[in-house]
């Protein structure tokens, strides 16, 4: 579905579908509709909802080890206050349907454009039902629609781009990687000053009003190795020959305890720091032409993925991450990102099999499960490999001959391009 056919698409094509979609979704959410299996919607937004108790009393919630996100994660848990009018609950799944509805506007609106493409608002039309009624339960939403404004405005209002990736990186810190793919000195150094101005001016003020604005470090560090993580899948596998550890729920996931776990989960923070320092000396070698005004988006992709595949925890909510920053980066008509976010999309598929439907066959690590989470890991590393390939194509090529700009993006940019998501 995401081909030549879809760059110049009527947008009553996808709005059709993401109108339905998006109908069984809320259906979902509010328990009109019921799956065979428990999807863990209303668990994680009575956490939330205990959270914004603890808000209202004045401080952050020190102690509790489920609170591992960085202060500015306290906005969105006390965002669906604004709808007074609904319990808690239910604007919570409202608050997330907004913001969906406003990233669906903005990839719709940007690629009516000339030069543009509507296979981005395809990929997100598809990808976030993709992951079942998850999205619209879960906190990542509100920060992947932030991530989305700011690519979609960094061409044409770079400020007001570089400061949405800014405010998100106080949420969860990937939207910042974004900034990335600013090719220009001045640019780049612009834009990470406004960022991480505006992300510590965030940071400051709730550390001024709310006691504990850094217990969200201590939860963290201690986390152990997922179940559902990269570096979990030889743990599943040893399972079944004789390895003697056990799987528990601690900081708010299940994760394996026993021999190696903690030799692993070393190596993974290690490899995560070597993996971004690989990515940064790699991006050093990109030639200016390659910078267009789609490299924030495959960057930032490159680099999610590389810190998804280096990291102790992988919940299912990290996808939306993924299907956000690929369709933006699908707009373009000549994207070279397009046969990785149909991985993307596939792996989307396979992490709705691992949750919710057959989690308790990976906590128990049967081979199905173990077969399931090698796919859906696979599939990943097969879209990191094509966006890997085509920087070092980048790099190789530029010493020969001048990247051609339209590997990426057809042609510069006008101002009046872009739209933000509102």
């Amino acid at each position: 579905m995401i081909g030549n056919a879809l760059d110049r698409g009527r947008p009553a094509g996808p709005l059709f579908e993401w109108g339905i979609s998006r109908l069984l979704m809320l259906m979902l959410v509010f328990g009109l509709v019921t799956l065979p299996v428990a999807d863990g919607n209303d668990g994680e937004v009575s956490i939330y909802q205990h959270w914004l108790s603890i808000f209202q009393s004045g401080r952050f919630p020190v102690g509790d080890d489920t609170w591992q996100y960085p202060p500015g994660m306290s906005l969105a848990v006390v965002a669906p206050v604004l709808l007074f009018v609904l319990t808690y609950k239910k604007a919570f799944f409202v608050a997330a349907f907004l913001v969906d509805a406003a990233v669906f506007a903005g990839l719709v609106r940007t690629g009516r454009r000339p030069e543009r493409s509507m296979v981005g608002a395809w990929v997100w039309t598809l990808g976030v039902p993709l992951l079942g009624s998850m999205p619209y339960a879960r906190l990542d939403m509100t920060v992947t629609g932030l991530c989305v404004a700011a690519l979609l405005w960094l061409p044409s209002r770079a400020g007001a781009g570089s400061a949405l990736a800014g405010v998100g990186a106080t949420m969860k810190l990937w939207p910042v990687l974004v900034l990335l793919g600013i090719g220009s000195k001045e640019a780049a150094r612009s834009a990470w000053k406004r960022a991480l101005a505006v992300a510590a001016g965030i940071c400051l003020v709730l550390g001024a009003v709310l006691p504990g604005v850094w217990s969200f470090a201590i939860g963290q560090s201690n986390r152990g190795l997922q179940i559902e993580s990269f570096g979990a899948l030889p743990f599943h596998v040893a399972r079944h020959f004789g390895w003697p550890g056990q799987v528990q729920l601690a900081y708010g996931a299940m994760q394996f305890t026993g021999p190696y776990v903690e030799l692993v989960s070393r190596a993974l923070l290690v490899l995560n720091v070597l993996a971004l320092a690989w990515l940064l000396w790699l991006r050093r070698r990109l030639p200016a032409s390659f910078f267009t005004d789609a490299a924030p988006s495959f960057l930032g992709l490159t680099a999610v993925l590389l810190c998804v595949f280096t990291s102790r925890v992988f919940s299912p909510q990290f996808m939306l991450w993924t299907v956000g920053l690929a369709a933006v980066g699908t707009t373009w008509r000549t994207s070279a990102m397009r046969a990785p976010a149909r991985l993307i999309l596939a792996a989307c598929g396979f992490t709705l099999v691992i949750y919710p439907f057959t989690y308790w066959d990976v906590v128990n690590s049967t081979w199905s499960a173990v077969a399931t989470l090698a796919v859906r890991d696979g599939l990943l590393v097969a879209a990191a490999v094509l966006l890997l390939r085509r920087l070092h194509s980048a790099t190789t090529a530029a010493r020969t001959r001048p990247v051609r700009a339209g590997a990426l993006v057809p042609r510069p940019h006008t101002a009046d391009e872009v739209a933000p998501t509102g």
